[in-house]
């Protein structure tokens, strides 16, 4: 799924002097330029050409991890409508580090796993490299893993049990 021209310029543009008032420590602009960013978002979205592009960059540059995952989960939503795997697989992806950060591990479990069953249909080696990834390095304990549960009452011991 192409972004256009028009649209990648202007998000690339606004992204640019975000980080560049960052690095200047003018957090008064950084905001502005984020505002300026939803608004575009927004009125793009509004005129018939929303993208996932536009909410997933938009959820990049937010620094409060709840109202990105927010974002993300509207660009994983236009990402499913277009049938965008590598953009959905990558969403998916920001979701479970989003939800790590704020603690929630067994549901960026969730999120890493759906990324991974999603971007396996693709051929971003990236991607699927950075997922993989993600799931070795924030491996849940089993019993926080969603199904996991073991109800088996003949079920032997476990590993060190005496």
């Amino acid at each position: 799924m192409r972004v256009p021209e028009d649209i990648h310029a202007r998000v690339l543009e606004l992204t640019r002097a975000i980080v560049d008032s960052y690095a200047s420590a003018d957090r008064k602009a950084a905001w502005e330029l984020h505002a300026e960013l939803r608004e575009f978002c927004e009125s793009t979205a509004a005129a018939g050409r929303d993208h996932p592009f536009l909410w997933e960059t938009l959820a990049d540059f937010t620094p409060d991890d709840r109202a990105a995952i927010e974002l993300y989960k509207r660009a994983l939503e236009q990402a499913s409508l277009h049938g965008a795997a590598t953009y959905e697989g990558s969403i998916l992806l920001e979701l479970a580090e989003r939800h790590v950060t704020l603690g929630e591990s067994a549901l960026a479990y969730e999120y890493a796993v759906r990324a991974d069953a999603v971007a396996s249909g693709t051929d971003d080696l990236d991607l699927r490299r950075a997922i993989s990834q993600f799931l070795l390095d924030n491996s849940v304990q089993d019993e926080e893993k969603p199904g996991s549960e073991c109800n088996f009452p003949d079920a032997p011991p476990g590993p060190g049990a005496a």
